[in-house]
């Protein structure tokens, strides 16, 4: 049994979080909404606090909305004390930033990993994820019978912020083709061809995925219930803008989908989260398609 600090009981966390209990660790678990932590009342400790995350812990697990977060969070264990502590960030984070906080982790006498995921909720709630893993090698070897309560597979990827570095590369990949259809819903429906009859036309061997399963069905049936925040979307594609930046490069078509986002999420009223297939209505609405 391992004393585990859990910090983040959104979505994703409170799955993670559920089967590192059920597997037999002992939890203390913080969370910014008091209602989060409530739901694990009798199965961990509800700390009030980051600092009591940090003492009553050797493994600590992070799953937060963004990079800021997660430095500040690290911060503040590391003026209460690291050493031999292991932080495990699951979050979709900025690698460069990661790497900066593995370096004073370390001079502080702890270890740190990234370890972001490839799959979901439902995933992290039945406890089959598929991440990536980047860090030290013995210490990210040394977690295998954690990573086993939650995941299907693990893979090891490399240096600390390379698993970061993946999650980033497969949100460009995936979130770009989600807005690049869409456009076309809209735009083709415009011109008088039928939605249902497009979807018919593109799932081909050479298109069908899941990204495309997934939005087309949303863009067709004009669905914008919340699975991903577009919000959350629109960080991760800034992530990437920003490692365009650091090499002083030109992200194209990047650039693009940045500007999509930041534009459809303007509909977004205080109080509401809208899903990353929201920006197919500001399209609709762009072309006048009912």
């Amino acid at each position: 049994m391992a004393n585990i600090g859990f910090v983040g009981l959104g979505n994703i966390g409170k799955g993670i979080c559920k089967n590192l209990i059920e597997a037999g660790n002992a939890l203390t678990v913080f969370d910014v909404n008091k209602s989060a932590m409530e739901r694990f009342a009798g199965r961990a400790v509800l700390a009030k606090d980051l600092k009591e995350i940090c003492s009553n812990s050797e493994y600590i697990f992070l799953s937060l909305p963004n990079s800021q977060v997660v430095e500040d969070a690290v911060d503040i264990f590391i003026k209460e004390g690291v050493e031999n502590k292991v932080i495990i960030d699951t979050s979709t984070s900025y690698p460069v930033s990661t790497r900066q906080l593995y370096e004073k982790v370390k001079a502080n006498g702890g270890s740190l990993i990234d370890a972001p995921l490839m799959t979901g909720p439902q995933e992290a709630e039945e406890g089959t994820l598929d991440i990536v893993i980047g860090g030290d090698k013995e210490v990210v070897d040394s977690l295998s019978f954690l990573f086993e309560s939650y995941c299907k597979s693990y893979r090891y990827v490399g240096g600390i912020g390379n698993g970061h570095l993946a999650k980033l590369a497969i949100n460009f990949c995936g979130l770009s083709e989600a807005l690049l259809f869409a456009q076309l819903y809209p735009v083709m429906a415009k011109f008088g061809f039928k939605q249902e009859e497009l979807y018919d036309i593109l799932n081909c061997e050479t298109l069908d995925n899941w990204v495309f399963q997934f939005y087309s069905d949303k863009y067709v049936k004009k669905d914008y219930r919340l699975d991903f925040a577009l919000a959350l979307g629109l960080k991760d594609l800034s992530y990437v803008k920003k490692l365009f930046e650091e090499l002083n490069i030109p992200g194209f078509m990047l650039d693009g989908a940045l500007d999509m986002c930041r534009v459809a999420l303007k509909a977004q009223k205080p109080g509401e989260t809208l899903d990353f297939s929201y920006p197919c209505q500001t399209m609709y609405e762009f072309a006048g398609v009912d």
